[in-house]
């Protein structure tokens, strides 16, 4: 492992609890449905969402319309965006091990995300405090999210390395393949404990 340069962090699910955009119990009452069904029903607007088609309040505008909902005092896209906005809830034990790997590696962020999450933890959580690039699937030049090779690509650019340099980290076993397959170090994040173990073993720290 002393070629690696650079560690390349997803987001949800590895940095933090991950959010969930569908956390209202208000929507889930109303439509008698759990976050993944109500994610499944409008697959094309929340895939849109991801991939930055859409601003917040034309998202969840456009996710009330399909279920042909009234907006009122509990379904409306400030309670819903708060809902979501509230539903994770950050590592500060990651953060912290990112801080000291910051000391000997470059650190990159690459996390499928929407817009309004990706504007709440930049500016909550002072990201640029941690990481030395970060690219998000609603970015423009992401436009896509992983495992499709272009945001894998626009990460290496901005840290101005080669794929062999870069170890990235992942909950998605199919994002940590794509990163295998273009020539990445990987570690498959699966709980905090077997990490911690894991890039300890890794990186002999």
């Amino acid at each position: 492992m002393n070629k690696i340069k650079a560690i390349i962090f997803d987001w949800g699910g590895v940095c933090c609890k991950e959010g969930e955009p569908f956390a209202s119990k208000a929507l889930q009452k109303k439509l008698k449905l759990n976050p993944d069904q109500i994610a499944e029903k409008v697959s094309n607007i929340y895939t849109g969402y991801y991939v930055g088609k859409y601003d917040k309040d034309p998202f969840w505008r456009s996710v009330i319309n399909f279920f042909n909902l009234k907006e009122d005092s509990e379904i409306n896209p400030e309670t819903l965006s708060g809902a979501y906005l509230n539903s994770y809830e950050v590592y500060d034990d990651i953060l912290d091990l990112i801080l000291k790997l910051k000391k000997e590696y470059k650190i990159g962020l690459l996390s499928n995300l929407t817009p309004e999450m990706k504007n709440r933890i930049v500016s909550a959580h002072n990201l640029e405090k941690y990481f030395d690039a970060m690219v998000f699937s609603c970015d423009n030049n992401a436009a896509s999210m992983k495992p499709d090779n272009k945001p894998y690509e626009v990460i290496l650019e901005k840290l101005g390395l080669k794929a062999g340099q870069c170890l990235f980290i992942d909950n998605s076993f199919k994002n940590v393949e794509a990163a295998e397959k273009i020539g990445m170090k990987t570690l498959f994040f699966t709980d905090k404990n077997k990490f911690f173990k894991d890039i300890s073993d890794m990186l002999f720290i």
